[in-house]
């Protein structure tokens, strides 16, 4: 097997399920036809039974999966976990993002949040809405949260929700830093103001002398 093989294969394996154009984002964005090349290898992968599909699909992408699959080609949860793919993938195209987990347990936590990352220096929790909270379940969700950081286990970690909201709640009202939008491009003038904050930054350098840092 190919070494790209393998890495679409730890991709399903990851996000559990992936559209083409998300596989080609993120093993084909180098090459000079993306969408054509991801085709053509997805195609092989499916003819040699490693990856299957779900092709019942009229005017829209395939959704692939490993072969076995650890979920059924028409479960309820496919598009929330194709938008925690598509998190990643935007979050990655403005910074680069590590330690992407996907419904982690967290040690003494009330809950279980939809992705723990590190990105642009700080960690996150991320907790992605693919339809609308009531008022009950988005206060009642932040109140998990608020629960772990009075019991003394919070690291500084971030809370990002992203997705269609019903709810704006005051972000004051939170002892932890707390961050709702409609998607993740949103945040791309946080971004911006990010990296120009790190722009001539003056550090010490090996011979001691001073030097400049983009």
């Amino acid at each position: 097997m190919k070494k790209r093989d393998l890495e679409i294969i730890q991709s399903l394996e990851k996000f559990k399920c992936l559209e083409r154009d998300q596989i080609a984002a993120l093993h084909f964005s180098k090459n000079a036809n993306p969408i054509v090349t991801a085709n053509r290898v997805l195609k092989r992968l499916r003819d040699t039974g490693y990856i299957k599909a779900n092709t019942n699909r009229s005017f829209q992408q395939y959704i692939y999966f490993l072969n076995p699959s650890p979920m059924k080609k028409d479960s309820q949860k496919i598009d929330h976990y194709l938008m925690i793919a598509e998190g990643y993938i935007e979050l990655n195209s403005m910074s680069k993002v590590s330690n992407y987990e996907i419904e982690p347990k967290i040690d003494n936590a009330n809950f279980i949040p939809d992705v723990k990352c590190k990105w642009m220096g700080k960690e996150y929790f991320i907790e992605y809405q693919n339809s609308l909270y009531t008022t009950k379940q988005m206060y009642s969700k932040l109140d998990k949260y608020v629960e772990y950081f009075n019991q003394g286990y919070w690291k500084d970690e971030r809370v990002l929700i992203v997705g269609k909201i019903n709810l704006k709640f005051d972000v004051n009202d939170y002892p932890f830093k707390v961050k709702q939008v409609k998607g993740v491009q949103e945040l791309n003038g946080v971004v911006q103001k990010f990296k120009e904050s790190k722009v001539n930054i003056p550090v010490k350098s090996v011979s001691g002398g001073i030097k400049y840092t983009l």
